[in-house]
Parts: structure tokens; C-alpha cells; sequence
């Protein structure tokens, strides 16, 4: 009995040892691998950098397995969307079935920069005013339930209006505080050219407002303006399942801020025609029956889009 107790205890021992010796192997390696700076996953090749990789860094089989083998909001799974129109009432009903405010901006620079850091950090869809189509824009704000209108320039809409309420921005980053509840640092947008990359960026670097370069800043107003009611942030609609969404620097401003303020990830590519370059195609790879949302006119026909992809896409 004696024995046998001493049997087990030295294989006792022995599993121990062996435990501690493997234990220590393990961690070894992964120091090692941790050292060497090898990464544990492969990066992703369909992000927001694409276009600033060289095109002997695009493998189109990756990309287009990365862009099948996603999962995707049901009512966009299938589809292939071209978005046509301009001020971005489109838009707005592709991506937002609802919303308690919206932004509504006029078409100078420094007014869109504005409204698309408003939309993007409270996930609000925005419109560019248009005078000829007011009703629209009227119907719009009814079919989401708006409740609370943004003003953004000089855009003429009164303050009294008896099915939501108006507010005017006055422009100012203290506003942009009490609007948010956040603290903004600034970023200069270095030219019109860079507009829509810079706001499909907007999301990767939160609480950031962006200012137009070639328009002269004017300073803050009088700090005896009034305090601002708050602009409640909503939760990005997106859910993690948004499908791949591209414009290029020509698409409609509107677009791309609703789809940034949706959640998506907003591919710039330097390309309508995917064709005619690699990284355009790589957005889109492997995309002819959808999930895909092109952000402007510039993208043509949604049959000749489809024939392109599929031309360009390898088997």
C-alpha cells in the first residue's frame, strides 16, 4: 500500500513538471511572436486606406472574398444601389427608416463641413437645401418623424414651425460643444478636392471639426450668445452590417454624409469606372448582385455598373 502511494505521488510529480515545462514553452513562443511584431490576423485589404495602396499591394481574389464573406443588412443583401440624387432626400430614406432630427445644410463649403461634422459624430442624416424642392424636403422631414430641424448657412426656414422645432447654428465651436455635449478639437481640410475623404473619415477620428482651408476664419461670435439646446445623439443604424458603400471625390456631399452618419464605411475611390483602376475595383469586387451602395451619378447605370464588376471581378 506503501508503494503504491509513492508510485503516485512521483507520477504526480512528474505530470507537474510537465505541466510547468509546457506551460513555459508556450509562453516563450509568445513572447517571441510578440517581439518579432509577426500579427496574430491579416489585416483587412477593402478598408478606408485602399486607395493609398500601391496597386501591387491589391490581390482582386482577396478582395473579392473579403467582400463576399460579410454579414450584411438584410435590406440591402442583394442589392445594388446607385444614388442619383444630389441633395441627398435619397439618400436619407436608404439609410435612416426614422429619425428624431436632421441636418439641414446650405451649399457653401463652409456650411457642408459644418453640417458633416454634426451628422457624422450624432448619426443624423442631412440634406442640402434646395429651394425648388422645399416640398420635398417638407415630406421628407414628415416620413422620418423629425422632430428637431438643424439649420446649418443661410438656409431660409423659419424658426416657428408647428410640427418640429428649428435650430439655427450659429456656427461657432462653442455652439458645437453645447450641441453635443463634447469637447471638439479642430482639422483643416486642405482643399475642395479632399472634401469627401475627409468626411468618410470623420467617424475614425470622433469629435473633430472640420474647416475649409480657403475660407478665411472669421473668429467666434460675441460670448453673449445664447446657450444652445442640446442635439441628442442617435446609435449608428448600421449594426455592423453595412454593405460596402463607395463614392469618389465628385459624389454629392450629401450622400456621403448620410452614409457616413448611417454607420457605413464610405470607400473613396479614385474612380467611378472600376475598370479603369485597380483599387476602384477592388471596392467593388465580386459585387455585381449587390451588397453595394455607389454614392453618386458618377457610378451611370445600374446595369453597366453590374457589367463592369463582373468584367473586372477574377473568377
Amino acid at each position: 500500500m506503501k508503494q503504491t502511494f509513492l508510485v503516485e505521488r512521483k507520477v504526480r510529480k512528474l505530470l507537474i513538471a510537465k505541466s510547468v515545462r509546457l506551460a513555459a514553452t508556450v509562453l516563450v513562443a509568445s513572447l517571441a511572436l510578440a517581439a518579432c511584431g509577426t500579427p496574430v490576423t491579416e489585416s483587412k485589404l477593402v478598408r478606408r486606406g485602399l486607395s493609398d495602396l500601391e496597386e501591387s499591394e491589391i490581390d482582386l481574389s482577396k478582395a473579392k472574398a473579403e467582400n463576399q464573406n460579410r454579414l450584411i443588412d438584410p435590406k440591402f443583401d442583394g442589392k445594388l444601389v446607385i444614388v442619383n440624387d444630389p441633395i441627398g432626400i435619397e439618400a436619407s430614406r436608404l439609410f435612416f427608416e426614422d429619425s428624431d432630427s436632421l441636418v439641414l445644410f446650405a451649399p457653401d463649403d463652409k456650411s457642408i463641413l459644418r453640417a458633416a461634422t454634426l451628422a457624422v459624430n450624432q448619426h443624423l442624416p442631412a440634406v442640402q437645401y434646395d429651394d425648388a424642392r422645399r416640398l420635398e424636403i417638407h415630406k421628407l422631414l414628415t416620413d422620418l418623424g423629425v422632430s428637431r430641424l438643424v439649420v446649418v448657412g443661410d438656409v431660409p426656414w423659419t424658426k416657428t414651425s408647428g410640427e418640429f422645432s428649428v435650430i439655427k447654428d450659429p456656427g461657432t465651436h462653442k455652439a458645437l460643444g453645447e450641441f453635443t455635449a463634447f469637447q471638439y478639437g479642430s482639422k483643416v481640410v486642405a482643399s475642395p478636392e479632399q472634401m469627401v475623404k475627409d468626411i468618410a473619415r470623420l467617424d475614425k477620428t470622433p469629435h473633430m471639426e472640420l474647416r475649409p482651408a480657403w475660407v478665411p476664419y472669421e473668429g467666434e461670435l460675441d460670448a453673449g450668445e445664447e446657450k444652445n439646446q442640446p442635439i441628442p445623439a442617435q446609435s449608428r443604424r448600421d449594426g455592423q452590417m453595412a454593405p460596402n458603400i463607395v463614392a469618389t471625390k465628385d459624389s454629392p456631399i450629401a450622400n456621403v454624409i448620410t452614409a457616413a452618419a448611417y454607420g457605413g464605411r464610405v470607400l473613396v475611390v479614385p474612380t467611378a469606372d472600376p475598370l479603369a483602376d485597380k483599387h476602384s475595383m477592388a471596392a467593388v469586387a465580386g459585387l455585381e448582385d449587390g451588397a453595394l451602395v455607389a454614392l453618386g451619378p458618377e457610378f451611370g447605370r445600374v446595369k453597366e455598373f453590374k457589367a463592369k464588376i463582373k468584367q473586372g471581378t477574377p473568377d
